[in-house]
């Protein structure tokens, strides 16, 4: 009796155990609908983003990412949209709707620096592809950047997509 009664015990324990869910369901890029950049920065102030209504890049525009060079690969039309962007938008990067960072779109041809943020580029070298890089054209020196290219999260979700390269 005693074995069954720990046995009821164990199974019950055990079912009510939940695995936590360490990835999401989707990752997509939002434009922001309203903002404040950081007094003299070129950095979103997280305190005053609201995000679009709809994601500029859906999940399903997502082919591929790369962690080592933190590459997206996306469809032809969400490229489109991207290539069209201004120097200067800001973006945030979500796992189901929850931002991993902000940053800011700067192309390749920019004359301005934006050397405190998360910058993206379009790669017309590589085709299809944006490049998420520590400032433009680099990080400053004395200025450190809150490195979410590689989030726990947006990791896991792209890995359990079949995503992640």
């Amino acid at each position: 009796m005693r074995l069954f009664l720990f046995i009821m015990v164990l199974a019950a324990v055990f079912s009510a155990c939940k695995k936590s869910t360490v990835h999401g369901d989707s990752v997509e890029i939002y434009l922001l609908k309203n903002f404040q950049p950081v007094p003299g920065k070129c950095q979103v102030d997280a305190a005053t983003a609201v995000l679009q209504d709809s994601a500029i890049v859906l999940d399903t525009d997502i082919i591929t990412y790369s962690k080592s060079d933190y590459r997206f690969t996306l469809r032809f039309a969400a490229m489109q949209k991207i290539e069209a962007l201004s120097d200067g938008t800001p973006f945030a990067v979500t796992v189901d709707k929850e931002v991993i960072y902000y940053g800011i779109f700067k192309p390749n041809f920019s004359s301005s620096f934006c050397d405190q943020s998360i910058t993206m580029a379009v790669d017309w070298l590589a085709g299809n592809s944006i490049v998420l890089s520590l400032g433009y054209p680099g990080p400053s020196s004395v200025t450190t950047i809150n490195d979410q290219r590689n989030n726990s999260k947006l990791i896991a979700t792209l890995q359990h997509q079949g995503k992640l390269h």
